[in-house]
């Protein structure tokens, strides 16, 4: 079973920082524990979209814990920032990663550069109905490692405006 990262992102694959490889070799159950800093954006419009997503609240030290889990051709991830849980199912379809979040699924525009894995927003479909671009966050979201952790930093901003939604960076190691 090749992970589905690995299918996106082909012959590069390989060129992942380890932790960000061994992160993304899922074939079964992964669980990591680490720590992050949660900022959320102050107006209304980012205020909301952050509540339909169940982004996690601002924390200087938030504890989280990540389960990446395989279910046939999709991973499904639980990410808990200080107790609270948000989730999305990742799958490839045309060759691309999506991210589902309830009704509302990303595609993901995956590549490596300066050994890190980014994963910007390059479309968007509620339900089956696609989302103009002008509807679309924009993601700097990337992963990397530093040292010998796993280390993400994920800057959400809403469409339009560009005010920041939530920005949450930290760091995790494998559980057990």
């Amino acid at each position: 079973m090749t992970p589905l990262f690995a299918q996106v992102l082909g012959a590069s694959y390989v060129t992942l920082p380890e932790k960000v490889r061994e992160a993304h070799d899922l074939r079964d159950i992964h669980r990591f524990r680490g720590f992050a800093r949660i900022t959320r954006g102050t107006r209304l419009l980012p205020r909301a979209i952050a509540w339909v997503f169940r982004f996690p609240q601002a924390h200087e030290q938030a504890p989280v814990e990540v389960s990446m889990r395989r279910v046939g051709e999709t991973e499904r991830w639980t990410r808990v920032f200080n107790g609270a849980a948000f989730e999305s199912t990742l799958q490839i379809r045309n060759g691309l990663m999506t991210e589902r979040f309830g009704w509302i699924t990303f595609r993901l525009g995956l590549f490596i550069r300066k050994d890190a894995l980014h994963f910007p927003v390059t479309g968007a479909r509620l339900g089956w109905l696609p989302l103009p671009a002008a509807f679309l966050p924009r993601s700097i979201a990337l992963e990397t490692e530093r040292d010998g952790r796993f280390v993400f930093d994920v800057r959400i901003e809403a469409p339009i405006t560009g005010a920041l939604i939530v920005h949450y960076q930290g760091w995790l190691e494998p559980e057990g």
